[in-house]
């Protein structure tokens, strides 16, 4: 009598179609975590120039002194250095003082790019920074 081993040609064309399958579940929840971590040099820009935004706001007393890169001392180019950075933006319109930081595709689950807008307030003689909910990188779960 012949001894019989090994794995007939079924059993692995299910194990192949189960990995096939496993790998099909796991590879997009890989590629937006990955996106994910991309998109944090976007936050570090935008933190770095609120950093910049303070200093200039406890000097000069005012935000409306610190609304243009001219007017805090650097340049715009210096933010977006990064691959994964697309854009940034001040405004100061209205008493909305915003920072609009916008991604490169790499760095975003949407084709458009994601965007992180924080917008700052004064209380007491204090500037304070919040996310603000039109950022589309809530919704995309990014940030």
């Amino acid at each position: 009598m012949k001894n019989l081993s090994g794995f007939s040609l079924i059993e692995l064309m299910i194990t192949i179609a189960i990995m096939g399958i496993l790998v099909s579940l796991a590879l997009p929840a890989y590629n937006n975590h990955f996106k994910r971590s991309k998109f944090t040099e976007v936050i570090l820009a935008s933190n770095a120039l609120q950093r910049a935004i303070e200093v200039c706001f406890y000097t000069r007393e005012t935000l409306s002194n610190c609304d243009s890169f001219n007017k805090i001392g650097v340049q715009q180019t210096d933010f977006t250095s990064s691959a994964f950075m697309s854009n940034i933006e001040l405004s100061n319109t209205g008493g909305s003082y915003k920072i609009t930081s916008t991604a490169s595709s790499e760095a975003s689950i949407s084709s458009s790019g994601d965007t992180y807008i924080m917008v700052a307030s004064v209380n007491s003689n204090q500037l304070l920074w919040e996310l603000s909910s039109t950022s589309t990188c809530i919704s995309e779960g990014t940030c």
